[in-house]
């Protein structure tokens, strides 16, 4: 698996020579972002293929994923290139593959699908929020199984992202067998886009990459201290202050007081903050 990020310029002319080598392309739409795509778009394609999350039996097909196969004489190349750019569209991701349609239609399906201490998950791995994350915590083994048919990924993450994958031979169900330490990445992973996306909504602007850095290192040290359960209110007023100084928060906060804050049980962790405000307050911290 290789992972190469893209300059703009370069995304065009790279996926323009890929769709005349494979003949074809695909574009992978997701109706919960928006459900509008295709009223108000008038892209041509060749088909469109519902994918189905295994275990939901109750959605119809317009609402779940669908697979576009664009014909490589599509004059819209560029135009479908900046959906994934566009933070509003339902297009998460271009994808090449010399199998079939129904046949990737399949292994996305089957790759959505995990299994961890018996219970049953939905992987949303095409999403590029946790696609990220997931190409840290899995092993070389478990991404090619998640790719398995796949030769070509492209989605967006603040620059195109190119995933390059040797694709497998045969189709066949997925075990990823999730290891205890991945589960609990996997958690953290989960957490840390809730909170991306909460900071973003209030700052009305994407992550710093001293945000990225300190909410990362704050969800590791809150996960370890509260053996994986930590409280969820503590937790929120911990990202506010974290979120509004990154580069302070570590400063004031070392690992054992940090412990103490989150496992606090009095509903007034606050005043362990008296320290940071008063800073900010006389410009000590900025």
């Amino acid at each position: 698996m290789n992972l190469m990020p893209l300059l703009d310029t370069q995304s065009g002319p790279i996926i323009s020579a890929q769709l005349k080598q494979f003949g074809k392309m695909h574009l992978l739409i997701d109706p919960k972002i928006n459900d509008d795509f295709f009223f108000t778009h008038q892209y041509q394609f060749e088909s469109v293929i519902a994918i189905r999350d295994r275990q939901d039996t109750v959605s119809a097909d317009h609402q779940c994923l669908q697979l576009c196969t664009i014909n490589k004489t599509t004059s819209d190349l560029d135009q479908l290139i900046g959906e994934l750019k566009d933070s509003d569209s339902a297009a998460i991701a271009i994808i090449f593959s010399s199998q079939s349609n129904n046949a990737l239609q399949k292994h996305i399906s089957n790759a959505m699908y995990m299994r961890y201490q018996g219970a049953d998950y939905l992987l949303r791995f095409y999403d590029p929020k946790v696609l990220k994350h997931l190409m840290a915590i899995f092993k070389p083994a478990q991404l090619s199984q998640l790719f398995g048919i796949i030769e070509y990924w492209y989605y967006w993450d603040q620059h195109y992202i190119q995933l390059a994958h040797k694709p497998e031979r045969v189709l066949s169900d997925i075990n990823y067998q999730i290891t205890a330490k991945q589960w609990q990445q996997l958690t953290i992973a989960q957490s840390y886009n809730y909170y991306e996306n909460l900071t973003i909504r209030q700052q009305k602007a994407v992550l710093s990459a001293e945000q990225q850095t300190t909410l990362q290192q704050l969800l590791d040290w809150a996960y370890r201290a509260t053996y994986n359960q930590p409280d969820q209110r503590n937790l929120a007023v911990m990202v506010n202050y974290a979120m509004a100084q990154p580069a302070h928060f570590f400063v004031v906060i070392n690992y054992d007081l940090f412990a103490q804050c989150i496992n606090d049980k009095t509903n007034d962790i606050e005043h362990y903050f008296a320290p940071l405000e008063k800073g900010i307050e006389h410009g000590i911290t900025r």
